[in-house]
């Protein structure tokens, strides 16, 4: 996450990189900053875009490399780092097509910790699953559009758990300015931000 941003820099937490294994959680791609922005950007501040969650903190977890490149290792090293440091919302903006019972362990440790992994069902209009959303204990988020139908880029299928708005989102984007942005990945963070917003709530649910 871009930790300059006027809408994101009150709201960051310290986290950590996994790629150089180091705190420098820089967004080097501009993905991260703007699914921060769609959860929680900052609001009554006069400035930008407001997030669903408006007043809970973000922990960036650096797995994405320049390339758009993770891997499903680093991304259940990220789980558990968050789990054992108290996060109870976890939201996971990326995905691969394969299978892996070591991301599928990941996210079976949040659950049974009680935390919740939300992950994108990503965008190619298809049925097939994709991992971590398709993980058992994972929500699985799809897109919807304008009109509150499927959004046509995003996967769908009896694997998914819910969909949100994903459609032109606008949100923050890296180096401090704003713009709208496609993609399963910003449904998923808006539906985490809500579950963020009932345990803020009741923290008792």
């Amino acid at each position: 996450i871009d930790p300059d941003h006027p809408d994101l820099m009150a709201k960051l937490q310290p986290g950590y990189n996994f790629l150089g294994n180091n705190d420098d959680t820089h967004d080097v791609l501009g993905h991260g900053t703007a699914v921060a922005g769609s959860a929680g950007a900052l609001s009554n501040n006069a400035t930008g875009v407001a997030g669903v969650a408006w007043k809970n903190p973000l922990m960036p977890l650096v797995v994405l490399n320049s390339s758009n490149w993770a891997t499903y290792s680093d991304i259940s090293r990220a789980i558990i780092y968050a789990v054992d440091r108290g996060v109870k919302v976890i939201n996971i903006s990326i995905g691969g097509n394969s299978y892996s019972s070591t991301l599928d362990n990941a996210v079976n440790y949040a659950w049974n910790n009680g935390a919740l992994v939300f992950a994108c069902a990503a965008n190619y209009n298809t049925s097939s699953r994709y991992y971590p959303a398709a993980c058992s204990n994972a929500i699985a988020v799809a897109a919807t559009d304008y009109n509150d139908n499927k959004a046509s880029f995003s996967n769908y299928g009896d694997w998914i758990t819910l969909s949100a708005p994903g459609v032109s989102i606008k949100t923050t984007n890296n180096g401090g300015s704003y713009g709208n942005w496609n993609g399963t990945s910003f449904a998923s963070p808006i539906t985490a931000a809500t579950a963020a917003l009932v345990w803020s709530a009741n923290p008792q649910l």
